[in-house]
């Protein structure tokens, strides 16, 4: 999601996954490598255990999120999203990401390469061609020793929305150059893999519409290649009435709409990859978020994105009131949560599996 303060030209942006039904017990650990050889699709529905939700909250210590969502809704997501930027230089936390996979959550770490303190154009602020020189090689490899130490399954999710124009590793902000990007990307990737980082799960992933719409900033342009991605991630947000951005203008969208055209373009990009959306949320303003969350669940049990694995919602208040409240009428209902006949399942363990397990259906 762009930083405040920073411009804002489409329509929706999601911070993903929604509140999940209870968890079921931990079982046999399952660790999906990257470049897991992809199979051919199969027809027949979407079996429930094969759609997971997520939560972000931004909170001091992760791990409370388990039981804090479980509090104020009575499920636990199957994985839990959390940010951290390369400015801070801080270590990965371990003990949050062995308290999380303990509870049969999937941690889901967003790694930013940037100091978000400076703006976009300062000279100190951290640039893709630092990164691609090796300025940044040494903490990367603390960094992928720290996942490898964890050594239980993890999404990392760097240089998200690269097709925006409000952070420093985006395509807009480097040339109008996808090749940049691509570099930064693998060299990242690979400086964790030689750390024996093994059990990382990569997400790439952009914003569900281009800031500008250009050709230079065509999302397949920076795609890495399969061997570096193991899910392709959405972003998108329904921004509702009047955002900060476009005070006088309705820009409501429903699930389908917000995501729909992203959606079909991540299929064309590698269709041997699951989706997720690591970020998604409705605005309040100019509708009724139930009915929005009802909408959603209705298309996607009647098999709309069906490659689609895991959502992650944002749930916080930001620029808009993103979060879902807990007293909002019907949630529990409408998310299923506690009844495993329903696709909103839970379950860190199965979710790791996706990349391994995944058999694209057909659209």
């Amino acid at each position: 999601m762009p930083e405040p303060g920073f411009p804002l030209s489409r329509r929706a942006l999601l911070r993903t996954a929604s509140i999940t039904a209870l968890m079921a017990a931990a079982g046999t650990e399952a660790v999906a490598n990257a470049a897991a050889p992809s199979r051919g699709p199969v027809a027949g529905p979407l079996p429930d255990q094969q759609r997971y939700f997520g939560l972000f909250r931004e909170v001091a210590d992760q791990s409370t999120v388990p039981a804090s969502a479980f509090a104020d809704y009575g499920a636990v997501p199957a994985s839990v999203m959390w940010f951290d930027n390369w400015g801070r230089r801080a270590a990965f936390p371990v003990a949050t990401a062995e308290a999380l996979w303990r509870r049969n959550v999937l941690p889901h770490f967003t790694w930013e390469p940037w100091d978000p303190t400076l703006a976009l154009t300062d000279p100190k602020q951290i640039t893709l061609a630092a990164i691609t020189s090796g300025q940044w090689d040494d903490y990367v490899a603390a960094r992928g020793r720290e996942f490898a130490r964890y050594g239980k399954p993890l999404i990392v999710r760097w240089g998200h929305e690269f097709n925006g124009n409000w952070y420093p590793w985006a395509v807009a902000t480097n040339n109008q150059d996808p090749r940049a990007f691509v570099r930064a990307y693998r060299r990242v990737h690979d400086i964790v893999r030689a750390q024996g980082a093994h059990n990382v799960q990569w997400c790439w992933a952009y914003n569900n519409g281009a800031s500008p719409a250009a050709d230079w900033n065509d999302e397949a342009l920076a795609y890495p290649g399969g061997a570096y991605v193991d899910w392709i991630g959405i972003d998108g947000y329904n921004w509702g009435f009047g955002p900060s951005w476009d005070p006088n203008v309705d820009h409501w969208a429903s699930f389908v709409d917000t995501f729909a055209a992203a959606y079909a373009r991540a299929r064309a990009i590698d269709p041997g990859k699951p989706v997720m959306l690591p970020e998604f949320a409705s605005s309040e303003d100019g509708g009724s978020k139930r009915d929005w969350v009802a909408a959603m669940i209705a298309e996607l049990t009647a098999g709309r994105f069906p490659n689609l694995r895991l959502l992650t919602w944002f749930d916080i208040d930001k620029e808009e009131r993103w979060s879902l409240t807990p007293g909002l009428p019907g949630l529990r209902e409408l998310l299923g949560s506690g009844d495993h006949r329903r696709w909103a399942t839970a379950a860190g363990c199965a979710a790791a599996a996706v990349p391994r397990t995944f058999r694209p259906l057909p659209e």
